[in-house]
């Protein structure tokens, strides 16, 4: 339990990888956790009603006898999609109730990163209900509806992503009959997920006329052969896949008619009266895409021509590798697998079988979305412990720069001069604070001698200044006032002062030595 789990033939692909850590100390790292969601998680979450381990909430999606919603698993704390097919509304159609488990079939045949991983399977006397993982990012039309049309990169990468998943499915014998703008999803990285194989078949059966996928499917996806109700094969997918490529460049439909009519859309494919293209896009795009919507089936290459194509850059070593169907034995999470059997009373057989056998039901459910869960909680601890180590950092940078300027300070307080001999120790000239510039343009620096001096004697010559401007300004005062005085013939008393004339001293208003000239104080 305590090894890192890759397994030799693990396949490179994020969500699926083994390569999490799953040594038996993330179980003391993330117990809290795993073992059981949050009381406000299961009470916050709005839902309708409950079908076994799952509650069943607002709407995602709605088909035609179908409705997708989204789910929360009850033990995990983990959100699911919900496929909810009405049997009442499927008994009128035969087709759909002589095939209404071949989806949960087919998808049990097929494991990809690109295509969504069905986790379970529940059955109740009106509704059938199949339990897959959610991908929060959303449908892939919205995304176009947004932005009008993606960029040529953007496309590049969706495309590759759709062409891997559908060869994914061409070997493993199934044809999508289905493949539209809707179907493809985002997950979190923002790759794509295939959905919807309610009109998928497996390659044995295709020989024949369906018309139930003609008259009901997709038409403006769909290939000529299709439409003409001929005999088809898997190239109907290589078509529809240029389809969804001319969509995503464009945010238009290739080939469109006003009115609609099926003949009229038909004769303007094999006419190849497609709408123009962007004049942007590169000459490798318009050739692939002319190659994809090639009507004559013979001449319309198949999917593994289309990933030899340039302009997919799937030309790699590690394209060729078929991705396995069925999980290896190596690559299973060890500390799920242990939290299961010894936490949750799972057994350890009935555990393996379910995920080795990509067995849909909710032993497969539980195992997926732990798994799921722990590598979400992991890369969470992981950034919080890099931020963790980065706050550490910047404050070790803080307190060894706070430690160099008090060590500085200390060296400056012991070098300044304090004037005559006194002792560079006395407690008088420890206390001192250092003489330095407080300046604006940097830090603060010594002030040597010379500039102490010289600054002293600015100030004093400022003092000077200043005292000989008030000197002046009272002076003035006192002389403006003894005029106005004088000019009023003011007398005054000569013990005040004998050198001042009695007639103009301020304190002598009323000492006048003519009493004629004697005034009243309030006059």
């Amino acid at each position: 339990v305590g090894r890192r789990q890759t397994g030799v033939n693990a396949p490179h692909h994020g969500l699926y990888e083994g390569k999490t850590p799953n040594n038996a100390g993330s179980e003391g790292i993330l117990p809290a956790s795993l073992c059981s969601p949050a009381a406000d998680i299961l009470k916050n979450f709005y839902h309708t009603k409950r079908v076994g381990n799952y509650l069943i909430g607002r709407k995602l999606g709605e088909g035609s006898f179908a409705k997708v919603r989204e789910g929360l698993h009850a033990l995990t704390g983990e959100k699911v999609a919900v496929k909810v097919i009405d049997k009442r509304k499927a008994k009128k159609d035969s087709y759909v109730t002589k095939n209404l488990r071949r989806e949960g079939h087919i998808q049990q045949m097929i494991r990809h990163p690109n295509i969504t991983q069905l986790l379970d399977i529940l059955e109740t006397e009106n509704s059938y209900y199949l339990v897959m993982e959610l991908c929060p990012g959303g449908n892939l039309m919205n995304r176009i509806y947004d932005k009008k049309r993606l960029d040529e990169r953007e496309t590049q990468k969706y495309i590759r992503q759709l062409v891997l998943a559908v060869e994914h499915l061409h070997r493993a014998g199934v044809v999508h009959r289905d493949l539209k703008i809707e179907n493809l999803l985002l997950d979190e990285q923002d790759n794509i997920k295939l959905i919807d194989f309610g009109l998928s078949n497996c390659a044995g059966i295709l020989g024949y006329s369906d018309p139930f996928s003609t008259q009901c499917g997709s038409p403006a996806y769909a290939a000529p052969e299709l439409l003409s109700r001929k005999k088809y094969g898997p190239k109907v997918d290589v078509w529809s896949i240029g389809v969804n490529m001319y969509a995503m460049l464009t945010g238009t439909l290739p080939f469109t008619v006003e009115p609609f009519s099926l003949r009229a859309l038909h004769q303007k494919m094999v006419d190849k009266e497609m709408n123009p293209l962007p004049p942007s896009l590169s000459t490798a795009a318009i050739c692939l895409l002319k190659k994809l919507l090639e009507p004559d089936p013979n001449k319309r290459p198949n999917i593994h021509q289309v990933m030899a194509d340039s302009w997919l850059q799937l030309a790699n070593k590690n394209t060729g590798a078929p991705y396995l169907n069925r999980i290896h034995i190596e690559e299973i999470n060890h500390t799920v697998l242990l939290h299961m059997t010894e936490k949750m009373g799972y057994k350890h057989s009935e555990v393996l079988s379910a995920v080795l056998t990509n067995r849909a039901c909710h032993t497969l459910a539980v195992y997926f979305l732990l798994n799921k869960k722990m590598k979400r909680l992991s890369k969470e601890y992981r950034v919080r412990g890099s931020v963790y180590t980065c706050y550490m950092y910047l404050d070790s940078l803080k307190c060894s720069s706070r430690r160099k300027r008090k060590e500085r300070r200390r060296k400056m307080n012991i070098s300044r001069p304090s004037g005559g001999n006194t002792s560079t120790s006395s407690p008088s000239h420890r206390n001192r604070r250092p003489s330095i510039w407080l300046s604006a343009r940097g830090p603060a620096r010594r002030k040597s001698t010379e500039q102490v001096r010289n600054h002293m004697a600015v100030i004093k010559t400022m003092n000077r200044i200043v005292q000989n401007y008030l000197k002046y300004i009272n002076i003035l005062f006192y002389l403006c006032y003894f005029i106005y005085l004088y000019s009023h013939r003011v007398a005054i008393h000569p013990s005040i002062h004998p050198s001042i004339p009695s007639t103009i001293h301020p304190l002598s208003v009323c000492l006048s030595i003519h009493p004629t000239e004697r005034r009243h104080p309030g006059q």
